[in-house]
């Protein structure tokens, strides 16, 4: 990159932060770069990369250089302290906002609780909710707390109050950001992987032998990031229906697992030692291996905090049938595209029969995969993606830099 003034800093992590934001900056930044004078900010001067046209720098070498605090800004933002430096960013500075996960809870809880600091918690739900989430942070700290409230209560509000402009990946996560008198939101699909057509060639038989699974069962995958939000507590369940009704099926979990969720307990109670396998943290070509390999994809979610998964779009991407939810930004996908569960009573015997009808039918199921591999060369195509980033600076990239004067930096202290 030259040393001529960038025409846009972006705070994100980047790989190998095991974050499918990471993953996400570092396969559209360089294809923004050809068309902008990129600096890419990265938490420390370990988490430093190398990227395609990309100036990366550290956070302490960002604030080394008081000229770049007057350009635009982006910020990608997501909800895991993967994003922390994102985030204190959006705070300082008015800039576009690509909100990956509309509910920032997590975070802001992480960045205060998780360093013992009440009053930090109590003071980010005070500034955002009133007096109302004052004594709702209290009552938490005398051990009243529902983690749906995570959920109800989502804490974006600082960072939105400071966007210029802000990208969605969906409309429903549009509509639980979008404010009367807020910055305007616009839709942009997540892309998909670039990575998608180098391994879309990787035969079955070949993917299976790879990931060393069996050649002759069926494969249901579970993909990315094993949380309870992902409802695999439900799948298992219906896994184990399955299982006592003579079905062969395997249940592959391939992700990392989040800490303190006890998945091996869950498939122990269940008698499923033998019906599941999950392997822990992927890398991208291992990720794409058990894709090809598997026969379905489920991908669930509850509650609905309006994330798009990047998981999802990869599979779908390489022709993978997946099993979705009928609502929230899973929904919105063509009915073509993926296989819809609806919510209601008594789902582990209907997700049962779900999987079991779509696995029964492998025809239907082989064109609804190359249905949904047809429609996310389209509209997901990163050209797309790239074009409403350009749309979005052109818009929004206004230079002018203020220091937040509201006290919210004060929730978030500096590392």
């Amino acid at each position: 990159m030259s040393a001529a003034s960038p025409d846009l800093v972006v705070f994100t992590p980047l790989p190998p932060a095991r974050s499918g934001i990471a993953a996400y900056s570092a396969e559209l930044l360089p294809l923004l770069a050809a068309h902008l004078r990129l600096a890419v900010v990265v938490a420390r001067l370990a988490d430093k990369v190398a990227l395609p046209g990309c100036e990366v720098l550290a956070e302490m070498e960002y604030r080394a250089r008081p000229g770049l605090a007057a350009r635009p800004h982006l910020f990608q933002l997501g909800n895991s302290m993967d994003h922390a430096h994102v985030y204190r960013a959006a705070l300082r500075s008015p800039g576009i906002l690509v909100l990956h996960d509309p509910v920032l809870h997590h975070l802001v809880e992480a960045l205060t609780l998780g360093r013992g600091d009440w009053a930090g918690y109590e003071q980010a739900l005070a500034a955002e909710y009133g007096e109302a989430g004052r004594r709702l942070a209290r009552r938490r700290r005398q051990g009243l707390f529902d983690p749906a409230q995570r959920f109800l209560l989502p804490l974006n509000g600082a960072v939105l109050d400071r966007a210029r402009g802000v990208l969605v990946h969906s409309r429903f996560a549009a509509g639980r950001v979008t404010r009367i008198g807020g910055p305007e939101v616009r839709v942009v699909p997540h892309h998909l992987s670039p990575l998608v057509a180098a391994a879309a060639g990787l035969g079955k038989a070949e993917a299976r032998a790879r990931c060393h699974l069996p050649p002759d069962r069926p494969v249901l995958l579970s993909l990315g990031h094993a949380t309870p939000a992902k409802r695999i507590d439900l799948v298992l369940e219906a896994v184990a229906r399955l299982r006592d009704a003579g079905s062969p099926l395997l249940h592959v979990i391939a992700g990392a697992v989040e800490a303190g969720f006890d998945l091996e307990g869950m498939v122990a109670r269940l008698g499923l030692g033998d019906r599941v396998r999950i392997t822990g943290w992927l890398g991208e070509a291992e990720f794409l291996a058990y894709a090809r390999a598997a026969d379905l994809l489920v991908n669930l979610r509850w509650p609905l905090a309006g994330e798009s998964s990047g998981a999802l779009v990869r599979a779908l991407g390489l022709g993978l049938p997946a099993l979705v939810d009928a609502a929230g930004p899973l929904g919105e996908y063509p009915d073509a595209v993926v296989a819809k569960f609806p919510p209601g009573p008594d789902p582990a015997p209907r997700l049962a029969t779900a999987i079991a009808g779509l696995l029964a039918a492998p025809a239907a199921l082989a064109a609804r995969g190359a249905a949904a591999a047809a429609h996310l060369r389209v509209a997901a195509d990163p050209a797309l993606s790239v074009a409403a980033y350009l749309r979005a600076v052109r818009d929004w990239g206004e230079s002018s830099f203020a220091p937040a004067g509201s006290g919210l930096r004060e929730a978030v202290p500096e590392p």
